[in-house]
């Protein structure tokens, strides 16, 4: 059944990658702030990809939000976008088989793995759902992964009401698998220059920073934070956490935020080397 929402309740809680969880795509945050500096507040339209009326059928694949054709001034919200229709199936963008989705599976967090768990108390938001994705993933405004051919999603909520994402994606071979991981590390690299002229871009203070956490083989952390632009992701001062991991054919992607709104700031990105261990096993 789909789910309707006031928009002066809700934040867009981009789940990663711009896949939204069938019947939870929104989460009330009541009585806080509804816009950023220089933002209005979150729209009803659909955004980046996004819905504030969750789909009762299987969303369509992940697609990144369209440029506007031209800079919006500091009192404009960012341009509403249309979804674009999910791609035909085709061999090269088929779904895993039962093998892949075996692979997938066995990446699975749980909510007592999800880091800062004891102040943010964790709760899975559904069953995992796997699903084919489209020609493109986008983890967030500096990472876009091409390739995959499987993908699994699961979605937490905190007592604060903010989100925690994983998405596995799965991958033809551990080469392909492996150049997704670099392309995440190419992004995130640029992530704080990227964050920046987004800022810019929408009448914000740059005052994006973004910095590696942890590193571990073919595994990285990075801790992101800014006044961000509403899209991809909520708005408002905020700090983002991200994790990538490979493992063999399948690239494991984490991430969580903790917007200023909800609550005070409380996850010390210091554990993030553990979080690593946890998602290579």
């Amino acid at each position: 059944m789909a789910l309707t929402v006031s928009s002066r309740s809700v934040r867009l809680a981009v789940l990663a990658g711009a896949g939204v969880l069938a019947a939870t795509a929104v989460y009330a945050v009541t009585d806080h702030a509804d816009a950023s500096e220089g933002q209005a507040p979150p729209a009803a339209a659909a955004t980046a990809g996004h819905r504030t009326t969750a789909p009762a059928t299987t969303p369509t694949g992940p697609t990144g939000p369209a440029a506007p054709a031209a800079p919006p001034s500091a009192a404009q919200a960012p341009p509403a976008v249309a979804e674009k229709a999910a791609p035909a199936t085709t061999p090269a963008a088929r779904a895993t088989g039962a093998a892949g989705e075996k692979a997938l599976a066995a990446t699975r967090v749980t909510a007592r793995q999800l880091p800062d768990r004891t102040a943010q108390k964790w709760k899975e938001l559904a069953p995992p759902s796997t699903r084919q994705p489209g020609p493109e993933f986008q983890l967030n405004e500096c990472v876009t992964v091409r390739g995959a051919t499987g993908w699994q999603q699961q979605g937490f909520i905190s007592a604060h009401k903010t989100p925690a994402v994983q998405d596995s994606l799965g991958f033809p071979d551990a080469a392909s698998a492996r150049a997704a991981y670099r392309a995440v590390l190419a992004g995130m690299k640029d992530c704080e220059a990227t964050s920046r002229a987004l800022q810019k871009r929408y009448g914000l203070a740059a005052d994006a920073r973004v910095r590696q956490t942890a590193t571990a083989g073919e595994a990285a952390a990075w801790s992101r934070t800014w006044t961000a632009v509403q899209g991809l992701s909520a708005p408002g001062a905020q700090a983002n956490h991200i994790y990538a991991v490979r493992r063999g054919s399948v690239l494991v992607l984490l991430h969580f935020d903790e917007w200023d709104s909800a609550a005070p700031r409380s996850y010390d990105p210091k554990g993030d080397a553990d979080v690593l261990a946890g998602l290579t096993r």
